[in-house]
């Protein structure tokens, strides 16, 4: 049991390890998105995917360990780090505790950085919006009135936007 429960431990401070380096890779990413380097946000994204990477395959071996432990203290599937630890010796159980709160702090700031690059990604997407909304109308011509009254708005010609990315 002490041999499981070690290794859970392992695993969640190796979780608290990657959720950090995840939080580094969004402050990167916000510095990218407002100095405007495409290529740093783009790497910060490939680096985001990685590391997403290793928490799902952490995850999984967290979630495989708290069923064997379950398993074998005889308690309901589905239980909580917090709801684990109630049931496993003292020294183990702080430790548990421990690297859930530490954990839970890391996601909750994870998810704040989250909101603020998005938040920047939105403006900075507007910006752009904006930006091709003024050139556009700026390659329209101005309307030709006739004789008649009509007004002939002319043809927009040329693109702005490849399709190439």
């Amino acid at each position: 049991m002490e041999n499981m429960l070690k290794e859970l431990i392992d695993i969640l401070e190796n979780q608290a390890k990657l959720f950090r380096s995840l939080l580094d890779i969004l402050a990167i990413e916000k510095k990218a998105v407002v100095s405007a380097k495409l290529d740093a946000v783009n790497s910060a994204r490939i680096q985001k995917e990685a590391i997403l990477a290793l928490i799902h395959a952490g995850d999984e071996k967290r979630k495989d360990m708290v069923k064997k432990i379950s398993d074998r203290l005889g308690c309901p599937q589905g239980l909580t780090l917090t709801q684990l630890a109630q049931h496993v010796e003292v020294p183990f159980s702080l430790k548990l505790v421990h690297c859930a709160a530490d954990i839970s702090s890391l996601v909750q700031d994870i998810h704040r950085e989250n909101e603020v690059n998005k938040s920047l990604l939105t403006h900075s997407l507007k910006l752009v919006r904006s930006s091709i909304n003024l050139l556009v109308q700026m390659m329209t011509p101005s309307p030709v009135y006739f004789r008649t009254g009509k007004m002939y708005q002319g043809e927009i010609c040329g693109a702005v936007l490849s399709s190439n990315v």
